[in-house]
């Protein structure tokens, strides 16, 4: 009996249930594929974006380590050519010419918030730094290019005094027309994540850019 049925091969039943079997291990065999691809796809896209992060943190640090105390072209008084704003910040900026432009440059950084779902931008615009400027007029119409997308929330704030009798603190506003901050903070999110804060400090005060009072550490032009 168990001679004739191995010389007559499988019955039906038993080729069905070895393909129905055969079926569900590819099946399997595929949805361990599939999802260990999409792991993988996610690691990536994660690792390319803290790539992302830190270039851009590492891109805008060196441009306000390399932020320089301009004094505009004004006869009357004395305006340094740095104004700082909750989501806007500008300056000059001592940067090589392989940015685009020898010399001094007058430097933006700005968060522009998105439209509906989209998540919105942390955009800089650069423009020669012309020596007869009373204002930041030509950065302020340059191109924006984007330095890193999907920013939910952006915020800059301003670490300083006044004058020498005021005592140092965080501001989200800067217009000490003759003083520079100390350092420069800025905080960002990308969707509901929120990124450590960047703190830069500014490497030249306001004398490397004009006269020292000798009564008061302000700027006062030369002559």
């Amino acid at each position: 009996m168990n001679a004739r049925r191995a010389v007559d091969g499988f019955t039906l039943l038993e080729t069905v249930v070895a393909l129905t079997l055969l079926a569900v291990m590819l099946g399997m065999l595929f949805g361990g594929l599939r999802a260990g691809v999409r792991a993988w796809d996610a690691g990536s896209g994660r690792g390319d974006r803290a790539d992302q992060v830190m270039l851009t943190a590492a891109f805008v640090r060196k441009e306000l380590t390399a932020a320089f105390p301009w004094r505009f072209k004004d006869p009357l008084v004395v305006k340094l050519a740095f104004r700082g704003e909750r989501d806007a910040v500008r300056f000059v900026s001592m940067r090589p010419a392989e940015l685009g432009g020898g010399g001094l440059a007058f430097v933006s950084f700005a968060y522009e918030p998105g439209k509906g779902e989209a998540g919105g931008r942390l955009v800089m615009r650069r423009e020669f730094a012309d020596s007869g400027a009373t204002d930041f007029s030509a950065v302020d119409a340059a191109e924006p290019f984007a330095i890193l997308d999907g920013v939910s929330a952006a915020r800059f704030s301003y670490y300083g005094a006044e004058n020498d009798a005021a005592v140092p603190s965080w501001s989200d506003q800067w217009s000490h027309a003759q003083r520079t901050p100390s350092h420069v903070r800025l905080e960002l999110a990308l969707a509901d994540t929120r990124l450590p804060d960047l703190v830069v400090a500014l490497r030249l005060g306001e004398e490397a850019g004009c006269y020292e009072s000798s009564f008061q550490r302000t700027c006062v032009p030369r002559r």
